[in-house]
C-alpha cells in the first residue's frame, strides 16, 4: 500500500491509499472505494477486498473532507477529483483509464452513485487546477445501502415497520412531530439548509442520486437491506427502478439484513458477473 496525496483544498491535503497489482503485463482495471461514516467519520480502507484482489484489479481507497470541512457539494467534488487524479496518472499506476469503476456503502454508496451519475460540469466546484481537462467518468458503480433521495430521507415517517426474528416491531421512520434522527446530520451536511423551501428542496434533490437519472448512465449495481434501521424502506429500489426505466443497465439486490454488506445466496455470483460486464 502507498498513501498518495491527490490534491489540496482549503489547506487540507487529501490522500488515497493505492494498491497496485505487481508484475501486470498490461494496464489493469481499477476500483475506487469511497468509505462510509455518515459523511462525518470513517477512513479509507487499508486492505484490498477479496473480490477485488482475486481479479488483479488496482484498488484505490480515497479520503474526502468530512464533517464541518465537508458537506455538500464539497465531498462530492473531492471524490470526483480523486478519480480524475487516478485517470491522469493512469500510466504511473498501470491502470486502464477507460476501466475505472467506483464502489461504496452507506455515505460511500451515495458518493459512488453521485460520481457515476452527475454530468462532467456538475456544480461541485470543479476540477482542481492541475486536473483541468481530465474526466471524472467511471465505467460502473457498485453502491450498497445508499441514501438516494435526501428529501425523502428528511421526510421519512413510520410507514415502514421492521419485524425482528423474535416478532418485536420497531419503526424505521419517526412518529409525526418527532425529530427525525437523520435531520441533525442533514442540516450539517447542507450547511444549515433544509428542504422546507422550494430552493432547499431543489438543493437536496440536486445532491441526491435520484435527481440525476437520465439515459446513458454507466452500469449500476445497487443493493439495500430489507431490515435497514437507518434508511427509508426500498429507497434504493425506487432509485433503481427509475434508472432502469430511463433505459440504463441497472441491477438491484435486496438482502435479508440491515445496514450492512449485501448478503444472500447468489450475491457473490451476481457481483462477479457485474464486474465481468463493466471490465470487459
Amino acid at each position: 500500500m502507498e498513501t498518495i496525496p491527490y490534491g489540496t483544498v482549503a489547506g487540507k491535503t487529501l490522500t488515497l491509499n493505492a494498491f497496485i497489482p505487481m508484475r501486470a503485463e498490461k494496464p489493469v482495471p481499477a476500483m475506487v472505494e469511497i468509505h462510509g461514516g455518515w459523511f462525518e467519520g470513517g477512513e479509507p480502507a487499508r486492505e484490498v477486498p477479496g473480490f477485488v484482489a482475486q481479479r488483479g484489479v488496482a484498488y484505490f481507497a480515497i479520503a474526502y473532507r468530512l464533517g464541518g470541512e465537508g458537506g455538500f457539494p464539497e465531498c462530492i467534488r473531492d471524490c470526483r477529483n480523486a478519480i480524475r487524479f487516478i485517470r491522469k496518472n493512469a500510466a504511473r499506476f498501470n491502470v486502464d483509464p477507460d476501466r475505472i469503476a467506483v464502489m461504496g456503502g452507506s455515505a460511500g454508496g451515495h458518493l459512488s452513485l453521485m460520481a457515476g451519475l452527475v454530468p462532467e460540469r456538475f456544480d461541485d466546484g470543479g476540477p482542481l487546477p492541475d486536473l483541468e481537462g481530465t474526466s471524472a467518468k467511471v465505467c460502473g458503480v457498485f453502491s450498497y445501502i445508499p441514501p438516494t433521495d435526501f428529501v425523502r430521507f428528511w421526510n421519512q415517517g413510520p410507514d415502514d415497520v421492521v419485524v425482528a426474528a423474535d416478532g418485536t416491531e420497531s419503526f424505521r421512520g419517526v412518529l409525526p412531530g418527532v425529530e427525525n434522527d437523520a435531520r441533525p446530520h442533514l442540516r450539517a451536511l447542507f450547511h444549515g439548509i433544509t428542504p422546507a423551501t422550494n430552493a432547499g428542496a431543489a438543493l437536496y434533490t440536486r445532491m441526491s442520486p435520484i435527481g440525476h437519472i437520465r439515459k446513458g448512465l454507466p452500469p449500476l449495481l445497487v443493493c439495500e437491506g430489507a431490515h435497514d434501521p437507518i434508511l427509508p424502506g426500498e429507497m434504493a429500489k425506487e432509485f433503481a427502478d427509475r434508472a432502469k426505466a430511463a433505459g440504463n443497465d441497472v441491477t438491484y439486490w435486496l438482502s435479508d439484513n440491515g445496514h450492512e454488506w449485501p448478503a444472500g445466496k447468489g450475491f457473490d455470483a451476481l457481483l462477479s458477473g457485474f464486474l465481468d460486464r463493466i471490465y470487459r
